[in-house]
């Protein structure tokens, strides 16, 4: 599923806006940079993490020797230390696209998180977004599961949300043409608790 969200940006065909002739990605919660493959040859990439120590592992993708670096095509702008309701050192229309991919769970005000893409984006920009979600099949197995899980959650700065709240929240930021699916992640590691991430939606909202 992500890397058909994220095709449209690699392949070129995405129509996005441009910041001083720049395509500029902004990734939130980027962790050690596992999406930087689904990214385009020569884009500006801004990267924030709520985990500071994310950065050491995301700059080894960077080495300062151009010849060894793993992703040369890729321009890291910087990195910050940061919450995604938290963007205030990146400026008004500057960014082409954000990338939100299981971040709106690790935000203490979902709501703000939104208006912050929002007013970074230039208009016509895009958030692609990934999340994982609360079971919508009440007393269900997995909905009993995400029940029992959720205060583990907690200590991992994380929670459930349902996927109608997102898209509602969405709709208030000020986001017009936003397309989504809901889908159910199968992979084989998915088993006992871990289980209650599966439920998942994904989409792009246009500003």
């Amino acid at each position: 599923k992500k890397s058909s969200l994220l095709k449209e940006i690699k392949v070129g065909t995405h129509n996005l806006p441009l910041y001083k002739n720049n395509l500029v990605l902004l990734e939130l919660n980027a962790g050690g940079g596992t999406n930087l493959s689904y990214y385009p040859d020569n884009c500006k990439y801004i990267a924030t993490d709520y985990w500071e120590d994310a950065k050491s592992f995301l700059e080894h993708n960077f080495p300062e020797d151009e010849e060894e670096d793993e992703i040369p095509r890729i321009k890291l702008d910087r990195f910050l230390n940061t919450r995604p309701e938290l963007l205030t050192s990146i400026p008004d229309n500057s960014v082409s696209a954000v990338i939100c991919i299981h971040s709106l769970c690790s935000s203490s005000n979902v709501q703000a998180a939104l208006l912050e893409m929002k007013r970074v984006l230039l208009p016509g920009g895009k958030v692609y977004f990934m999340e994982h979600v609360q079971s919508k099949e009440k007393y269900s197995m997995l909905w009993l599961m995400q029940l029992n899980f959720k205060y583990q959650m907690y200590f991992w700065n994380c929670k459930f949300i349902h996927a109608c709240t997102i898209m509602k929240m969405m709709k208030a930021a000020g986001f017009g043409d936003i397309q989504s699916t809901e889908f159910t992640l199968t992979d084989m590691f998915f088993s006992g608790p871990i289980k209650s991430l599966a439920p998942h939606i994904c989409g792009v909202a246009v500003k």
